[in-house]
C-alpha cells in the first residue's frame, strides 16, 4: 500500500482504491487524457511505403558505444 497522499499533486487520499493506486481520481483522469493524445511518428522524405523498418532498442550496444 502506498502513502496517504497523491504522487502527482500531494493531496490527501481518502478512497482505498486511490490509496492503492497512489494517485487521486482527478490526477488519474488528467493523466488518462494526456495519454490519449497520439503524435504520429514522422517518416524521412526517402521513406518507401512497405519498406521494413527495424525498431530502435533503448540501450542497445553499437559499434560506437564504449
Amino acid at each position: 500500500m502506498t502513502g496517504p497522499s497523491c504522487r502527482v499533486c500531494g493531496r490527501r487520499l481518502a478512497d482505498p482504491a486511490s490509496r492503492a493506486r497512489g494517485i487521486g481520481p482527478i490526477c488519474a483522469k488528467a493523466a488518462k487524457a494526456r495519454a490519449a493524445v497520439h503524435i504520429p511518428t514522422p517518416h524521412p522524405p526517402e521513406h518507401v511505403p512497405g519498406q521494413a523498418e527495424l525498431p530502435l532498442i533503448h540501450h542497445q550496444p553499437t559499434l560506437w558505444s564504449a
